[in-house]
């Protein structure tokens, strides 16, 4: 695939340094790209896995992310791990 095909939309950092998942949508084919590359000293990112998604399969994989999400959310609040973002209260101003 030539690069002018493609465009980053987005880099996700992992919680290691040398590690980073790219969201690259494929310009003219409807495509979404998810590719995972690590940093490789002398080298620099180099890709490990690519996977392309048609719009369908990207809508599914939402889903199933978003279904993930909320398990692993529900797991930490059983297991005291996670505690809800603290709420901001709007106190009404003097004029």
């Amino acid at each position: 695939m030539k690069s002018s095909n493609r465009a980053a939309a987005h880099v996700l950092p992992s919680g290691r340094e040398d590690q980073q998942v790219e969201v690259i949508l494929e310009d003219g084919t409807g495509r979404v790209a998810l590719r995972l590359s690590t940093w490789t000293e002398g080298l620099g990112w180099c890709t490990q896995k690519t996977i392309r998604l048609d719009g369908e399969q990207l809508d599914d994989l939402h889903h199933a992310i978003s279904v993930a999400r909320h398990r692993l959310n529900r797991r930490r609040v059983e297991d005291g791990q996670f505690r809800p973002a603290a709420q901001v209260i709007q106190l009404p101003t003097v004029a």
